[in-house]
C-alpha cells in the first residue's frame, strides 16, 4: 500500500492497472506516429509510409519538372507571338526560321559556353527563335533573358550583352566568309540604355562589308517596343588554317534544312 499524503492510497494493484494504461496509450501514440510518418523504424525493410513518403517525393519531382516544361513551352510561345516573329513567319518568301544551337548534335554541345552556361532557368531561359534572311546577309533573334544575368541589380550585365553580340554577329560572317568559317577579331559595343532584366529581346545582325577572308557584322538589341538599348559592331576572319578548322560549308547546309521552307 502506497500513500501520498492523506487523501491519496493506492494498492499495488492500482498501480498495476495504471501502469497497464500508460503502457497501452504508448503503444496507441507510437502506432499513430508511424502511420503518419512521425516515426520511422531504422534497418529492416522500408515501411508502407517509408514507400509513401518516397513515393511523395518522386511524384512532387515529376510535378516541378512537368512545370519547367510548360514553363518553357509558355515563354517559347511568347517569343513565337512576338510581332517581329510574325512578321517573319508571314514573309515565308524572306525570312526563314533556323534552331539556335546548330550544334546540338556535336560532341562539343555539353561544353559549349551558351548551351552549358547560359541556356537555364531565369538566364536565357529557352533556345532563342531565329530567321534569316533570304539574301543570307541578315538574322533576327528573339530571346528571353532572365533575372540571374544581372551586373546591377535588375540590370542585364554588360559582358552578357557582349557575349549575345558575338553570337549574333558571327551568323552573317559563317554564313558568307570562305569556307563558312569565321573567328572574332574585334568587337566594339555601344551601351545606350539599361537593359532590363526578365523580359523578351530582339538582335538583329546584319552584313556590312566583306573583303576576302575578312567580314564585317553590325548589330541592334531592341526591346520589343523598338526601343535601340545596345549596338555592336564586329569584325570576322575566315582562318587560313584548315586543319584546324575545317570546312563548314556542309553543317550549314543542315542547318539551314532543319525547319521546313526553303527559299
Amino acid at each position: 500500500m502506497i500513500s501520498l499524503g492523506a487523501s491519496y492510497v493506492f494498492s499495488p494493484s492500482m498501480l498495476a492497472t495504471w501502469a497497464a494504461c500508460c503502457m497501452a496509450f504508448g503503444v496507441s501514440v507510437g502506432l499513430f506516429g508511424v502511420d503518419q510518418g512521425w516515426i520511422n523504424f531504422v534497418g529492416g525493410n522500408k515501411t508502407s509510409t517509408d514507400k509513401q513518403l518516397a513515393q511523395k517525393s518522386e511524384d512532387e519531382e515529376q510535378e516541378g519538372a512537368m512545370s519547367s516544361e510548360e514553363e518553357y513551352a509558355a515563354i517559347t510561345a511568347r517569343l513565337m507571338s512576338t510581332d517581329v516573329a510574325k512578321e517573319c513567319l508571314e514573309n515565308a518568301n524572306e525570312w526563314k526560321r533556323l534552331p539556335y544551337f546548330w550544334n546540338a548534335n556535336d560532341k562539343s554541345f555539353e561544353s559549349a559556353f551558351i548551351p552549358s552556361t547560359l541556356h537555364a532557368p531565369d538566364k536565357m531561359s529557352v533556345e532563342p527563335v531565329v530567321f534569316l534572311n533570304r539574301n543570307r546577309q541578315e538574322f533576327v533573334f528573339i530571346m528571353h533573358i532572365g533575372k540571374r544575368l544581372c551586373g546591377h541589380d535588375g540590370i542585364v550585365h554588360g559582358g552578357v550583352q557582349a557575349t549575345l553580340f558575338d553570337e549574333v554577329t558571327a551568323r552573317p560572317a559563317f554564313w558568307n566568309l570562305p569556307r563558312n568559317i569565321a573567328l572574332t577579331a574585334s568587337l566594339k559595343i555601344n551601351y545606350r540604355r539599361p537593359v532590363v532584366a526578365d523580359q523578351i529581346l530582339v538582335l538583329k545582325s546584319q552584313l556590312a562589308k566583306i573583303e576576302g577572308r575578312k567580314a564585317t557584322v553590325t548589330a541592334q538589341l531592341e526591346d520589343l517596343k523598338g526601343n535601340l538599348l545596345s549596338d555592336a559592331e564586329a569584325l570576322y576572319v575566315s582562318p587560313g588554317n584548315e586543319k584546324l578548322f575545317p570546312d563548314c560549308s556542309s553543317k550549314i547546309k543542315a542547318f539551314e534544312s532543319t525547319y521546313p521552307g526553303t527559299f
